[in-house]
């Protein structure tokens, strides 16, 4: 009787323990689900010391926020690239770097970022992009346009690409940023039920235009060069240079834009100078 009455014991214990465990497992997805913008979305204002002059501009979006960016190298021919930062990072932070291409080059802030108001989300980060792209086309006109995206920026590029796109620039792409999300602990929860923003890049590979580079690191822990690996065997026009730098120094390694501008200049001969 002793027996029976422990194994009782035993199973309310456990059936207390499935319950106990079931509920906070779904009060963490929902909490998941509640601030997970806070997981994709880190807005930026930096104060970097700038090395050029850069031009701004300012565009008014659809619904009154007002874009701000900057346009390097206003005066060179050629290739015009639209940039796409991270996901970390304002447009401020990469204008000494990208200044090196020789190329025009215009940076974009997503809401939120720089002096941008607003919230970020996908909806209107893609939007927003579409917005500059377009602006773009008519302040440079005749002059071939480029995407160029850096870790979440590459997806954007992907997803606003179309017909008038003659070059893509990818640093750090990836698949989606479920696929990257599941590498991570994040994985023992329903994350493709979960997340609201995706950037599935997979969903723009129609779009692509016949001349695209990619640049990714072999050991970069924030974008896995499996997910790049991955979602390069849909791309198999890609010319491809690996490094073996953080995450975040690709775009900082003089040779990385060397060879940037190289690709530049044999795709669309844009006679940029290249820099000993």
């Amino acid at each position: 009787m002793k027996s029976k009455e422990l194994w009782n014991r035993i199973a309310r214990s456990l059936i207390r323990f499935v319950i106990v465990s079931a509920g906070a497992y779904v009060l963490i997805c929902a909490l998941l689900f509640a601030i997970q913008d806070g997981f994709v979305f880190y807005p930026t204002t930096s104060q970097y010391a700038l090395e050029v002059d850069p031009e701004e501009y300012e565009l008014k979006s659809g619904d009154g926020v007002v874009l701000h960016g900057y346009i390097v190298n206003s005066q060179a021919e050629g290739a015009v690239i639209v940039f796409f930062t991270g996901n970390a990072g304002d447009a401020r932070s990469y204008v000494n770097a990208l200044s090196k291409l020789g190329a025009t080059v215009v940076l974009t802030d997503y809401r939120g970022y720089g002096r941008n108001t607003g919230k970020p989300s996908e909806k209107a980060i893609l939007g927003d992009a579409r917005l500059i792209t377009d602006w773009v086309r008519n302040e440079f006109p005749n002059r071939p346009l480029v995407l160029m995206g850096f870790s979440l920026g590459s997806g954007v590029a992907m997803l606003t690409c179309d017909d008038s796109v003659e070059g893509l620039i990818l640093v750090s792409p990836y698949r989606s940023l479920v696929h990257v999300a599941e590498q991570t602990a994040m994985r023992v929860f329903p994350l493709r039920l979960l997340m609201r923003n995706r950037f599935d890049s997979r969903s723009g590979l129609e779009s692509l235009p016949d001349e695209v580079f990619v640049l990714y690191s072999t050991v970069d822990t924030v974008i896995p060069s499996s997910e790049t690996t991955s979602l390069l065997k849909h791309i198999p026009q890609a010319h491809v240079v690996e490094d073996d730098v953080s995450h975040n120094s690709l775009l900082h390694v003089p040779i990385n834009l060397c060879t940037i501008r190289i690709w530049l200049e044999t795709q669309f001969g844009d006679d940029i100078p290249i820099e000993e």
